[in-house]
């Protein structure tokens, strides 16, 4: 079992999906094996009054296997979108639950397992006004082997007077997954800061929990090479309110370029960035 084999997707496997979801109230149909699926879905059955649309991409996998965060580490494929053959969006604005890492023969991974469902905000050009939405997806799946996968996705949506959708449950309770402010975390950052020569770089960030001792802190490192660093050296003080997590890195990132760091810690989860002087 070695994610490895993911660096070499294409090679590995020709198991694209290519279906096509078609709309049933504010769901496409699921597209996918029985390996992983994936359908949109939005949070009203109608276009709103505003000029923006919640909606998801709900993924699902079978068990034994897992897709990817927005940055997958040393191995798969994250999903990316295609929204540009949507009628009536200028945008969108994807956001990304925490993941949990997954560490195979010292690859770094941060995955999604079971399902998860992204949260995507669409920017109409006109308020009001149906819509069409058309997304081409491509993602990975691993267990064994990767699997890359494909499949395109379109809802169309009339005006009307229409509430919350039976899906609009799914996209909130995914939105409260995505990794906000420390401060809404109940967490303090005390500092961040770089040590060690230039051959062997560490950050070390302190942290202090308002909320509750810190139970298992992980901090994903983005912006320092490609994939993502180990795990980080924990110390916890104080009762465990008090966290210092020193993160080993390849190489010290360019200056002006801060680094995207992603606080989980059990059922909270918090983003902030390292500026790099």
């Amino acid at each position: 079992m070695a994610l490895a084999r993911c660096s070499a997707l294409v090679v590995l496997s020709v198991g694209f999906i290519m279906s096509t979801g078609t709309a049933r109230a504010a769901a496409t149909d699921w597209v996918g094996d029985g390996r992983a699926a994936v359908r949109l879905i939005t949070a009203t059955d109608n276009v709103p009054v505003g000029s923006t649309l919640e909606a998801g991409l709900e993924f699902r996998f079978a068990k034994g296997w897992h897709g990817y965060w927005r940055t997958p580490g040393d191995a798969g494929i994250p999903p990316a979108v295609d929204w540009s053959a949507s009628e009536n969006i200028s945008g969108e604005e994807i956001s990304w639950p925490a993941p949990f890492r997954l560490v195979i023969d010292e690859l770094q991974n941060s995955v999604y397992e079971n399902g998860v469902v992204l949260p995507v905000k669409l920017f109409l050009k006109q308020a009001h006004t149906s819509v069409r939405i058309k997304a081409s997806i491509t993602y990975g799946a691993c267990s064994d082997v990767c699997v890359p996968l494909e499949a395109e996705l379109t809802l169309a949506l009339p005006t009307g007077a229409g509430g919350t959708s039976a899906q609009s449950g799914l996209i909130s309770s995914a939105q409260k997954r995505v990794p906000g402010s420390p401060d809404a975390a109940g967490v303090d950052v005390i500092g961040t800061r770089f040590a060690g020569p230039a051959s062997e770089p560490t950050l070390v960030v302190d942290l202090k929990s308002r909320s509750g001792p810190f139970i298992k802190p992980d901090l994903l490192v983005e912006g320092a090479g490609d994939g993502i660093p180990s795990a980080p050296k924990v110390e916890l003080q104080d009762a465990g309110k008090t966290a210092r997590l020193t993160v080993r890195l390849a190489a010290l990132p360019p200056a002006g370029h801060p680094l995207t760091l992603t606080l989980i810690d059990e059922n909270r989860a918090a983003e902030f960035k390292a500026p790099v002087d």
